[in-house]
């Protein structure tokens, strides 16, 4: 349902408190009451915007992880990558951060986790590592689970502007590049 509404304030917040409530009480011991009360929103609001169901709330945030964050179900963002636009990709990633800053906590708790949204935030995170294999081919294991990690962090990380991101950019297309030196940098 939440695909076809236009994401606004309302929208992030409650998805942000429901994070928050996902981390703090745990894999959905929390209630939509229990969101309404700390996002101070109406439940029908929340049901507008997600329905009733909490697994369609911790489904929004996967989806928005996978074609927000990293961008993997996202075709402008993945071409933002092949086209070594990872300041840019990066600096709408790290939106997605400041309207969600639990956003983290929930994919850190549940990455490894045997449950649909374990699996599903491995998904993501095989379809990243693939892509920046794509990209360096000559890239080892070590050397794809490194960029993984620091996109990760540059990505959740508090305090990050635009001038950090800029500066990663730079380290990450330099590292690419030696990575795969047969592909011409694009300006």
């Amino acid at each position: 349902m939440s695909g076809k509404i236009r994401k606004d304030d309302v929208y992030w917040k409650i998805l942000n408190c429901a994070l928050e409530l996902e981390f703090r009480k745990g894999h959905l011991k929390w209630t939509l009451s229990d969101v309404s009360r700390k996002s101070k929103i109406t439940r029908s609001l929340i049901y507008y915007h997600f329905g009733r169901s909490k697994m369609d709330i911790l489904q929004a945030a996967i989806d928005i992880i996978g074609k927000e964050f990293t961008g993997v179900d996202n075709p402008r963002r993945q071409s933002l990558w092949f086209s070594e636009k990872y300041e840019e990709s990066l600096l709408e990633a790290r939106q997605i951060y400041e309207k969600m800053p639990h956003l983290c906590a929930f994919y850190l708790n549940h990455r490894n986790q045997p449950n649909q949204v374990g699996q599903a935030l491995e998904t993501i995170e095989r379809g990243f590592k693939k892509r920046i294999k794509t990209i360096a081919p000559t890239a080892t294991p070590a050397q794809i689970n490194t960029l993984f990690a620091v996109y990760f962090g540059i990505g959740y990380a508090p305090g990050v502007g635009a001038e950090e991101v800029k500066i990663f950019a730079q380290v990450i297309k330099s590292v690419l590049k030696k990575m795969n030196p047969r592909v011409p940098t694009l300006s």
